[in-house]
């Protein structure tokens, strides 16, 4: 957990050295960003929100990755139009499809202005189409050497051009404010109180790489019990209510 003084430390070069420089919804969202620092899903909620509302987008969806993993799979989430719009929590987008590789090379926002016809997104069209995503601008957040996390905001009810203004916004709010936030978020996860065991850990990283029980148990030489197990304590420990859940917890511990 961040002490009071590591928390200071943040507002002071991430809020209060930039308040000139920034407009009064963006201090408020970094301003919350800090008060949450212990809950790395909660800080995604608020990105998607401050996004979607700043950029007047139908829906922003996020979850905490890395280009390492078999899939990007969104967990948070928001939607100006509460229960019309068909929610991405859930989906898997496979880390490895054109699309996601060139996000995540990208140290820039990647637009798609037009999702139906853009050839980077070709084997996602139908499942874009069904999500109702007409137009759409993805980006990586990271810092050297680790990435964090994939905000993608999506306009649902018509094209739309992403404007060099809004490209750069997104740019200097995803990776001047969020990411050095979620990165110590997720770089203090790991204390001397967690009991999460190492091989719960291994068992855990795996599950998300979309393995199965009988999988698992194969590559690293255990019965299918001593997995279970395994993963049925790491719930426990955590207080995940399922394996969704759990994997969200532990992903900033991989």
């Amino acid at each position: 957990m961040l002490s009071y003084s590591d928390r200071k430390t943040l507002k002071r070069d991430l809020l209060d050295r930039r308040r000139k420089s920034l407009d009064g919804a963006t201090q408020d969202a970094i301003a919350h960003l800090i008060l949450e620092l212990d809950d790395p899903g909660a800080m995604l909620n608020i990105a998607t929100r401050y996004l979607g509302e700043h950029l007047k987008a139908n829906r922003v969806d996020a979850g905490l990755s890395s280009r390492k993993e078999r899939n990007y799979n969104p967990t948070n989430e928001y939607s100006d139009a509460t229960g019309e719009l068909p929610s991405m929590i859930g989906a898997q987008i496979s880390n490895r499809h054109l699309s996601m590789q060139t996000i995540w090379k990208s140290n820039v926002p990647v637009p798609f202005h037009h999702v139906q016809s853009n050839p980077l997104l070709n084997g996602l069209h139908d499942a874009l189409a069904e999500a109702e995503a007409v137009s759409m601008i993805a980006v990586s957040v990271k810092v050297p050497k680790k990435d964090l996390a994939v905000l993608c905001i999506d306009q649902c009810d018509g094209h739309r051009i992403w404007t060099p203004k809004e490209t750069e916004h997104i740019y200097q709010f995803s990776n001047t404010s969020l990411a050095p936030l979620l990165n110590a978020s997720r770089s203090s996860a790991v204390t001397k109180d967690c009991l999460i065991t190492k091989a719960e850990l291994q068992v855990v990283k795996l599950a998300a790489e979309g393995k199965s029980y009988s999988q698992i148990a194969d590559k690293l030489h255990k019965s299918q019990r001593t997995i279970e197990n395994q993963l049925r304590s790491a719930r426990k420990k955590t207080g995940a209510q399922n394996q969704t859940d759990l994997v969200r917890r532990c992903i900033h511990w991989f």
